[in-house]
């Protein structure tokens, strides 16, 4: 019964708040996509995949040396894309003026289980400059790799009928309104509840039970649609006001 009566109340907050919370939640939705939209920086993606030795197997007698051979083949290319070596090349490439530090917090290199493509992907802010960094580390880890291991079956995984863009990541405008919609109702509502809570204006029956006041009745003063009749009082001249005040 307990839980019924709370329930109801918290209806009837919201319907006499309703004004308070649809402003609430309008301004704090407008500031919340106008800050994702404006002031926060948007962040692209892009990847790119690399073949670490050959995929065709002669005979089942050579197969397992061949996978073995790919598997080591692609961790060690997997700690050349990171070297030092290769994040100056990319910056002098580039001409980019940030640390080695700061280019390899974009950079990350992933690789299944007993696969031999690595998966190089870079996040920035410019969706350009994130394809421009993640095909120059491919090409130059690649170029040095071969150089140093002297090795030849490494390469970009690559169709040319395929134009790839950089992936949009954040902020997706869709998922902002909706997050933004959210909070914006979940705030209006608690600063209804505030409100209510320190507004001494108006006592329900609890309420006053617990104050030790008695309700004698209750008076519906709801004149809507109703047409209130003004009275016009005349104020009384001298002679009259001693006549009817005995004098």
């Amino acid at each position: 019964m307990n839980d019924k009566v709370k329930i109801k109340d918290l209806v009837e907050i919201l319907k006499k708040r309703f004004l308070l919370i649809l402003l609430t939640m309008i301004g704090i939705t407008a500031v919340l996509i106008m800050t994702s939209l404006y002031l926060v920086k948007p962040t692209y993606q892009y990847s790119i995949q690399v073949l670490a030795g050959s995929l065709g197997m002669d005979d089942q007698v050579s197969s397992m040396n061949k996978v073995q051979e790919n598997r080591q083949l692609a961790l060690s290319y997997m700690d050349t894309i990171k070297s030092p070596q290769v994040m100056t090349g990319v910056k002098e490439e580039l001409k980019l003026t940030g640390s080695n530090y700061e280019l390899l917090k974009q950079i990350s290199v992933t690789n299944r289980d007993n696969s031999q493509i690595i998966t190089i992907t870079v996040k920035d802010s410019n969706p350009e400059l994130a394809k421009s960094i993640a095909q120059s580390m491919a090409n130059q880890s690649i170029n040095r790799f071969k150089n140093f291991a002297n090795v030849n079956p490494i390469n970009i995984l690559l169709d040319s009928n395929i134009i790839e863009e950089s992936e949009h990541l954040f902020p997706k405008i869709k998922f902002v309104i909706i997050i933004s919609i959210v909070v914006g109702f979940f705030a209006g509502v608690a600063l209804a509840l505030v409100q209510e809570h320190f507004d001494d204006t108006n006592f329900s029956d609890a309420e006053l039970d617990l104050l030790g006041l008695p309700l004698l009745g209750k008076v519906n003063v709801n004149t809507k649609g109703k047409k209130m009749r003004k009275i016009r009082y005349k104020t009384l001249s001298i002679e009259k006001r001693g006549e009817y005040s005995g004098y």
